[in-house]
């Protein structure tokens, strides 16, 4: 058991990889907080948990509001008396194969909700879970970011928000790793490629004619899509102290079709 005694709070836990991601998480002993905008969900996801004899508390939470933010921090400290893991999960968009999208068409409410929702909400959690970690001189944080980030792929519908957001994912996981490696807390990112976890990105995939998804699966060496599973596993390993002097580092988990 990797995270027994550990205390992991999961983003965007209500469904897709951030249930993943939390099942995983106790799966190796580790108490979670699961959060989402919903309670729903991670009512769910925590019934989950629970029925796997694991320990986990639901929390909804808006993230891309300070004050929300900071009460979730308070609550899981309140429940379990520290914070040792932070997955940054929340956030999401439009990733599809398809044809790829347009600046000219990208609107600015749009462009507003998708940066807040995938790099702002990266920004308060983490400073917000901080504190916590730099009194213990001890901390795991992985931010997701995207394959969004890495190319522009003219076989995938991608959202010039979203990527510009997943981007910046990558460069504020690169100054937290500075920031908060003297206090013991390393940061790292997660960048997947396009996963079907749930059932947007299912019906995404699905509503796409066969020739469109095997142009995209041609872009990948392993010429499949990830299993959620496989990025758990990925998770699991930055989360644990088998990646004790890794911080800073970009973890691509893309089956092969982006090698930097």
């Amino acid at each position: 058991m990797r995270f027994e005694g550990k205390v992991a709070v999961v983003t965007g836990a209500g469904g897709g990889l951030g249930a993943v991601y939390a099942s995983a998480l106790s799966g190796e002993g580790a108490a979670v907080v699961a959060v989402d905008l919903k309670i729903a969900g991670v009512e769910e996801t925590a019934a989950a948990v629970r029925r796997s004899g694991g320990r986990c508390l639901p929390v909804a939470a808006d993230l891309t509001d300070p004050e929300q933010v900071e009460r979730m921090t308070t609550e899981a400290l309140d429940e379990y008396g520290r914070i040792d893991i932070l997955v940054n999960n929340a956030g999401g968009g439009s990733s599809s194969p398809g044809n790829a999208g347009s600046i000219e068409e990208e609107d600015s409410t749009s462009w507003d909700l998708l940066v807040n929702s995938n790099l702002k909400t990266a920004f308060l959690c983490m400073r917000s879970v901080a504190r916590a970690m730099k009194r213990q001189r001890y901390g795991k944080i992985v931010n997701v970011s995207s394959r969004s980030a890495r190319i522009t792929d003219p076989n995938v519908h991608q959202s010039p928000a979203y990527a510009t957001a997943k981007t910046g994912v990558l460069g504020l996981t690169r100054f937290a790793a500075r920031e908060l490696g003297p206090f013991g807390i390393t940061v790292n990112c997660l960048v997947p490629s396009l996963t079907l976890s749930g059932p947007v990105l299912q019906a995404y995939w699905d509503r796409n004619p066969q020739d469109a998804k095997e142009r995209y699966l041609q872009t990948v060496a392993l010429r499949r899509l990830p299993r959620p599973e496989e990025l758990a596993s990925a998770v699991l390993f930055l989360c644990s102290d088998e990646s004790s002097y890794i911080t800073g580092v970009a973890l691509d988990v893309n089956g092969g079709s982006f090698m930097p």
